[in-house]
Formats: C-alpha cells, structure tokens, sequence
C-alpha cells in the first residue's frame, strides 16, 4: 500500500496477512487499484486501525486519504454535520468511506450515497447469518431498510459481580435476562443484610450518575425523554414515572452508588482523570461492590483479587435479549457509484471474514468484538462468547433532527433534568411533581430553541 504516493513500513500482522491467497480462511487475492479514495475522520487514526490490513490487502494502491474531520464536528448541529457530509462525499467522490456516527450513516444512506451491500453479499462468501443479527439489524435503520454498510466489530456492555461476596451473604447470582428493575432488586439484597458503614453496596458505576441510569434504563426500555423531529417533549409518562421512581428509591436506600474521581487540571484547561484518580474511587475493583457494568475485556480476573463472574447486562423486559449497551462500531461503506466498488467490497469482506474473528482471539484488532459470528466458535471465555447472545435495544429513530439541535441545547436540557432530580433526590419534590416540571421546562428549552432557529434561519 502506498500512502499519499510513498510507500510505507507497515508492521504487517505477524498471523500471515502478508500473503491473503495463501489460506483457505483467507480471501483471494485483490486486484489492485491503482488508487484507492478513502474518507475518514482522522488520518493518523485510520491507518492505525486500519494501516496493515490495507497493506495487506492492497500492497500496490495508493491510499488517497479524504479527511472528514471538519464535516465531523460535534460542536454542529446535527443536521449541519450531515449536510457537510452529503457536501464532502458528493464533491470528493471517496471510494471507500468510515463511518463513526449512526447519523451519519443513515443520513448518507437515505440521500441514495452509499452502496446497497446485499447484492456482494449474496454473491460472495460472507452471508447475512454469519454476522452478528444485532450488527445487521441497526445497518439496515434507514429509510430503505438495506443494508448499506458493515461494521466490522462492536461493543457491549457486561455485569461483571464479585461472586466471593454473592457467596459470602448467600445471595442468588446474577443471570442473563434481568431487567434493570431485577438487577436492583438483586442489589437492595445487600443493603438489606448489612447497612452499617463500610458494608458493601450491591451496584456501583464510576462517573454514572442518578439520572444517567435512568436514562439507561429508559433506552433498554426503547423509550425516550423527547422527539425532537416533532419539537416535543415526552417525559411525563407512566412508563418514565417507572424509571424515575426505581432509580430514585434504589439510590436513596443505598443500593446504586456512583463516584466521580476528582480530576487534574492540564496545562489547556482541559479536566483529566490518572490512573490513581480513577483507582481511588472503583469500589468494586476493591471489593467494596457486588455488581458494576463494564465493557468486555478478556484480562479482567487479573485485575482483581476476587472470583469474578460476568453475566450479560440489563435488558428489555419485553424480550429479555436487547440491551441499550450494544452499538456497532465504525462503519465501512461505499460510495454509490464508485469506479472501485469492487475493491471497496473486497476490503470490507475481508474485515468481517472468519479469517479475521479467527485471529482476534490472539491478536486483538483493538476496537471491539469481531461481528463475525464464528468468534465464539475460537474462544473459552464464555464471557467473550455470551456477547454474541445480545441484541440492541429497539429505539425510535428520531427522523428529521432540525438545525437547532446542537451540543448546546443537549447541554441545557441534560442540566435542568439533573437539576429536578437532584431536588426529588433531597425529598424537596415528589417524583410527580419533578416530572410535571421537567416537562413543562423541557418543552419550553424545545420551543425557544425552535423560535431562535426560525429567527436565525
């Protein structure tokens, strides 16, 4: 692979990618484009995630990297952002295109700019039923419902417990398949046997706050706090009024915990948190907590003195699988009508083959579980193999997210939720009454941002 038109010393993979036609798990060898339009955020990035496979790949192509740095902004509104990238990808004509937002994805789908994969699909060895159903399911939440991009690998969300403590206070063990509402349930176990101080709390998050789980739990529930397509608030419901009230009473009672390490100051203003910062406030890394949600990592027994056990997290209490935590990492696409789709295609089916899930097993890829279904099938973590098992939750897409909605109207409307909470935290307000003024201030926050996004525009 060239890079910008001078070769570069690429540390090819020591797991044989320096010759893809010489395994059968491997796939054929690629022609070669003589160049390859690649867009991305950021171009250091790209190539450290992406830098051997394309050599491997394309040993022969120069990679003209597009950046999407400035259509990326999340200061913009949404809105903004995607017309800069409709913009950028209609005058650049990327060939192959990384997606790091749904937003953006969907939006480009929708405009008719990215590839229908179906079709290299069904003609080559990679088939819907060996990815991830949870991948594809959020690759086909477009207007067409097809699925116009691959995400190599995902993320979620696992309960990892201190089972020394489950067994020391004879106290069921977590399973898969719990509500949030069983979970802390589970949790109050602890609170109930022993109150005194210094005694473990049953669920604990670093940097999660009262409101934070609630809108977890909401987002497992596929519920929502506004719809901003419609300019409306939706927060005073009986479902919402469920959330609110258990999350409000489990943090009251002291079963839910959350500390936030106190943070340095750098040299530009900016807020950091160290290592000894963040060890300082992780109850359960001490053994001080019986439950925390983390994501997967294949080292975590190491890092703590305890038997440690891990069960899937919170989901829905409808189906009992879907998890607001899933998500599908950085997307890979291509742009409808490009000279070099084939090669586009070739890349992504290789970055979601069996060859790749094989090999993460020992050489991690660094950002996230292979989507290929058959990793489990080259693990004996049952905790790696237990991800493969989760769904997305189901969350209403808010279509037509207009001009006004930036980062600081989210800002605003996040501060005064917390500030209702915090009150019905302190008993100064019933939950009735906190959702009454949520309500009525959210909307208020909705309509003069909408009235100052008329003016403006």
């Amino acid at each position: 692979m060239k890079r910008g038109g001078l070769m570069i010393g690429s540390l090819l993979l020591m797991w044989g990618l320096l010759s893809l036609a010489g395994c059968a798990d491997e796939p054929n060898a690629l022609e070669q484009p003589a160049i390859l339009k690649v867009a991305d955020t950021d171009e250091v990035n790209f190539y450290r995630m992406y830098g051997d496979y394309m050599s491997a790949a394309f040993p022969d192509t120069t990679i003209e990297f597009i950046s999407t740095e400035q259509a990326s902004d999340y200061r913009l509104s949404v809105s903004e952002r995607n017309k800069r990238w409709i913009e950028l990808v209609r005058k650049e004509q990327p060939d192959l295109i990384v997606l790091r937002d749904d937003e953006t994805y969907r939006a480009l789908a929708d405009e008719g700019l990215l590839a229908d994969l179906s079709p290299y699909m069904q003609g080559s060895r990679i088939m819907e039923e060996q990815l991830h159903p949870g991948v594809i399911e959020l690759m086909k939440q477009n207007r067409d419902g097809q699925v116009y991009g691959l995400a190599p690998t995902f993320s979620a969300l696992q309960l990892y417990f201190n089972e020394d403590l489950f067994r020391e206070y004879g106290i069921d063990l977590p399973h898969d398949g719990m509500t949030w509402e069983e979970l802390l349930q589970l949790a109050y176990r602890f609170t109930a046997a022993d109150s005194s101080p210094g005694a473990p709390i049953g669920y604990y998050e670093t940097f999660s706050s009262p409101l934070d789980m609630v809108y977890a739990i909401g987002s497992t529930e596929g519920m929502s706090m506004y719809r901003l397509g419609t300019g409306k608030m939706t927060l005073d419901t009986p479902a919402w009024r469920r959330a609110f009230t258990t999350v409000l009473t489990s943090y009251k009672n002291g079963t839910f915990r959350s500390l936030t390490p106190k943070g340095k100051v750098s040299e530009d203003g900016e807020t950091y948190y160290d290592e000894q910062a963040m060890n300082s406030v992780d109850l359960f890394s001490k053994g001080k907590a019986a439950m925390t949600l983390e994501y997967y990592g294949p080292n975590k027994a190491d890092e703590v003195k305890f038997k440690l056990g891990s069960v899937n997290p919170p989901v829905d209490e409808a189906t009992r699988t879907r998890s607001y935590s899933f998500y599908a990492n950085q997307k890979l696409a291509i742009r409808s009508g490009s000279p070099e789709s084939k090669a586009g295609w070739e890349f992504i089916q290789f970055m979601v083959s069996d060859y790749i899930a094989k090999s993460a097993k020992a050489h991690s890829i660094g950002f996230g579980m292979p989507s290929n279904m058959s990793y489990p099938n080259f693990t004996d973590d049952p905790a790696a193999a237990a991800l493969y098992r989760q769904m997305p939750a189901i969350t209403p897409v808010d279509e037509g997210i207009p001009s006004w909605v930036n980062s600081a109207f989210y800002d605003e409307i996040w501060r005064m939720l917390e500030q209702e909470m915090n009150a019905a935290l302190a008993d100064k307000q019933s939950v009735d009454e906190m959702l009454k003024r949520m309500q009525e201030q959210g909307q208020q926050i909705i309509d003069q941002a909408i009235e100052k996004g008329n003016a403006s525009g």
